[in-house]
């Protein structure tokens, strides 16, 4: 088994929730200098804008200017606008634009009312702060409409933006288009977004995004994404974001390099998309998760929790977590997921990615789907699976048609050292699937096809409704949690899916390389022991 190639020093700097990603944006944030410019609505576009009696009125005057590094341009606080904000100029370094609000009462208002595209929109723009702004728009969805919250584009051959802060903003009532490929419709139709429009291909040129901190925003009842970055490179970090009501994804990091997805919460996200009922002009794509990445590298997604997600009938996703294409020597570690759609979904055309020390509690449909193959080297391992009402299925997705047994026995990833407990009504299952989502057939009869065994050295707690997989080296029994489905909303919750004193999983596993350095509770890992399940005490 080959070693996990990851970027130590990003994992080092996260892994209690840290974050040296960002320090250069961090350290960016305190600078000050340049001009402070107002607008209140009771202001006059005639004035100078450098003092609060002095404050411009509208928008439009605001997108007239160009600003400087160091400028700020402050909205008063409890104020509303009705339009769309693009201000022009770029910061430079150690002197970031700020856009903010002065004033106490409720953050201002940027209302986008009916207009197609966005609130808030920079366009090649660096060195930027945006912060504390209200975006809503409220108005219902309309046929080939999209609307999109707060965007710092990259458009255009080699369109570039970067050194760019978006916190502590509230968006939310955006309701643009789940589908279609226009400027402002589909994955562009965000609270959110950061990249070059996504036209009828994957890629746009070779415009893209570096170092771009999206933090502690809260966004709710938006179509169709929640946040979008796309074709981020370099230090993109996205943490602390919540999220709730979404027609599509929550959380989309394309293109990233050492990126770092953390602390986010997203709450019933993926509810519209995959409606048969929608008509949707132009292509749509209707599959849609949680959190995911794609074309990604030494990317961590660590410290999250998605609950609720959505599946529609022609969405054959609805998972927390994905490793989409062209992921290699990304991890997923220290995760909570409930009664989503799915746990993990690991695509093909990835490499050498890791899901470990996470812990799922009632999701169900596809708890782990896999559409690569052995080879590919993705491990799943050390991670709690709880089940106490339905059926979770261990996914080996073949495709559009059955395949044969040759290449039956090919698909998967390595399981181990994790913990299967099904309880109540609870079961789990391991199933060959292959078809479209509205039509997919289950073979749910045939056993995963040995050699190689694909899960090993696994913890086995209740029912499999076509027995036990083929694990040379399971384990049978209670592996005696402290409290076993008592999570609620929270990591804080999950203290129950520690193991007693006497667990017969304390220092029964296997030591293997992609282990990492600490469980989900902070406990340190040993070199010579291991446990299976999330929680690790053993001693060296």
């Amino acid at each position: 088994m080959k070693t996990l190639v990851v970027n130590l020093a990003v994992l080092a700097a996260t892994v209690l929730g840290g974050g040296a990603l960002s320090r250069a944006n961090d350290g960016a944030a305190q600078a000050t200098a340049g001009r402070t410019y107002y607008v209140a609505t009771g202001g006059d576009d005639t004035n100078s804008g450098l003092s609060p009696a002095a404050a411009w009125k509208a928008i439009e005057r605001v997108n007239q200017q160009e600003f400087e590094p160091g400028d700020a341009i402050l909205f008063r606080s409890g104020d509303e606008w009705n339009g769309q904000l693009q201000p022009q100029g770029s910061g430079a370094t150690g002197n970031p634009i700020r856009l903010d609000r002065f004033g106490e009462g409720p953050m201002p208002v940027i209302d986008l009312g009916a207009a197609t595209g966005a609130a808030v929109k920079l366009i090649n723009q660096q060195w930027w702060i945006i912060q504390n702004l209200e975006v809503t728009s409220g108005v219902p969805p309309e046929p080939g409409v999209g609307r999109q919250g707060i965007v710092i584009a990259a458009e255009g051959e080699g369109g570039h933006t970067a050194h760019m802060i978006v916190r502590n903003c509230y968006i939310h009532d955006l309701w643009g288009q789940l589908g279609g490929r226009g400027t402002f419709t589909g994955y562009n139709s965000a609270a959110i977004f950061v990249g070059p429009t996504q036209g009828g291909g994957r890629r746009t040129g070779g415009a893209g995004a570096d170092d771009i901190t999206i933090e502690n925003n809260r966004i709710e009842r938006v179509d169709r994404c929640g946040i979008i970055v796309w074709r981020g490179h370099e230090n993109i970090v996205v943490r602390g974001n919540t999220m709730e009501n979404l027609g599509g994804d929550g959380i989309f990091m394309n293109g990233c390099r050492a990126g770092l997805m953390e602390r986010n919460v997203v709450r019933r996200s993926c509810l519209r998309t995959g409606d048969p009922g929608l008509v949707i002009e132009g292509r749509y794509n209707p599959h849609s998760a949680a959190m995911w990445i794609q074309d990604c590298t030494d990317t961590v997604i660590q410290f999250n929790e998605a609950y609720d997600t959505g599946r529609q009938k022609g969405n054959g996703d609805g998972n927390a977590y994905d490793f989409d294409f062209n992921c290699r020597n990304c991890v997923v570690q220290y995760n909570y997921s409930r009664n989503n759609h799915g746990f993990l979904l690991i695509m093909n055309r990835t490499q050498g990615n890791v899901a470990r020390y996470n812990i799922s509690q009632n999701d169900q449909t596809h708890l782990v789907q896999m559409h690569g193959v052995l080879a590919d080297d993705n491990v799943i391992c050390n991670n709690v699976f709880y089940v106490d009402y339905g059926t979770a299925d261990i996914d080996l997705y073949m495709g559009g048609t059955e395949v044969s047994d040759e290449n039956k026995s090919r698909l998967g990833a390595c399981f181990v050292n994790n913990i299967f407990y099904a309880i109540g009504q609870g079961r789990f299952r391991t199933v060959y699937t292959y078809g479209s989502a509205l039509e997919r057939q289950y073979l749910d009869q045939v056993q995963l096809s040995p050699p190689p065994p694909i899960i090993r050295h696994n913890w086995y707690f209740g029912p499999w409704t076509n027995g036990l997989p083929h694990d040379p080296e399971a384990k049978v029994g209670d592996p005696m949690f402290v409290a076993p489905g008592s999570g609620g909303v929270g990591l804080a919750s999950l203290q129950g899916y520690r193991l007693r004193a006497e667990s017969p999983c304390i220092g029964t596993g296997a030591v293997i390389p992609k282990r990492g350095t600490r469980d989900f509770f902070g406990n340190a890992l040993h070199d010579n022991a291991a446990s299976f399940g999330a929680c690790d005490p053993s001693q060296p």
